[in-house]
């Protein structure tokens, strides 16, 4: 009997050994999930960046674009406003001519 007794102390200690070791196998699996979760994650966050830059990058081309045709825009209307003034200043010296010259 005293074997026995022995036999079943043997295997209760075992089984706990198992449960802690069974505990321990479901805490990892339970990790390793988390892990391949956050790898997940930071895929999807590095495929994001890679978005946002390509589409920052487009949005510099159009902005450099905008600024030569710009450029282009702002030398037109210098050349339109002298022309302007230039035609205010000879409609103005041929009225005062026209003035004085009738006197």
């Amino acid at each position: 009997m005293a074997d026995n007794k022995e036999l079943q102390d043997h295997i209760m200690r075992d089984d706990r050994r198992l449960d802690r070791i069974e505990e321990k196998i479901d805490r990892l699996s339970e990790t390793v999930i988390s892990l391949a979760r956050a790898e997940e994650k930071l895929i999807a966050l590095e495929s994001d960046r890679t978005t946002i830059n390509e589409r920052l990058n487009k949005h510099s081309d159009r902005i450099d674009e905008v600024e030569s045709k710009m450029d282009e825009t702002a030398i037109t209307v210098r050349v339109i406003n002298r022309i302007f003034w230039i035609g205010v200043t000879v409609s103005a010296a041929a009225w005062a001519g026209q003035y004085f010259m009738n006197m």
